[in-house]
């Protein structure tokens, strides 16, 4: 199977069992909210009203796909865990769940904020006047970046669900 197929039989095997799907669901949205919060809390004076006005169909574009990746990625993770849990591989569960769910975060978290030019200049206003107009220069190539690293998680997550992982995972005693 090639990677995309891999995605696509782990997403269908994960969503065959609904509550996955209203997890899913209940999640996209949630994140998608907290992408246009994040800003219009960090900013005084910003409201709802005039955040979603300023973003552009780009992106609202990039952030709805974000937000389903981050969905997507956590909900398999919750469903890959809690599988591994049955199983009882207790150490393996918790290094590889982590490092799934860090990755997602991580990921999620750049994206949004680099969409933002103020919510840019104010979480990442440590870095300098040139750092911020580096990143309001190439905030969508981080968003798009965001994506991948998103992708990325997903494709190997989609191996753990449908148990082809290749990580050997062996106790010391």
């Amino acid at each position: 199977m090639n990677q995309i197929q891999i995605v696509i039989v782990a997403v269908k095997s994960v969503f065959k069992r609904k509550r996955f799907f209203i997890y899913f669901i209940f999640l996209a949205l949630l994140s998608l909210w907290l992408f246009i919060y994040i800003p219009v809390k960090q900013i005084p004076g910003n409201t709802f009203a005039f955040q979603t006005s300023i973003f552009t169909s780009k992106d609202w574009f990039l952030l709805i796909v974000l937000s389903i990746l981050t969905s997507t990625t956590l909900v398999m993770n919750i469903f890959a865990v809690g599988n591994d849990l049955k199983n009882m591989k207790y150490g393996s569960t918790l290094g590889r769940g982590s490092v799934g769910i860090l990755s997602g975060i991580a990921g999620s978290i750049f994206g949004p904020t680099a969409t933002c030019a103020a919510c840019v200049g104010t979480i990442f206003g440590f870095l300098g006047v040139g750092g911020i107009f580096l990143l309001l220069k190439y905030r969508q190539a981080i968003v798009v970046l965001s994506i991948s690293i998103m992708l990325f998680t997903l494709y190997y997550t989609s191996k753990r669900v449908l148990g082809i992982c290749n990580i050997k995972v062996s106790r010391r005693r």
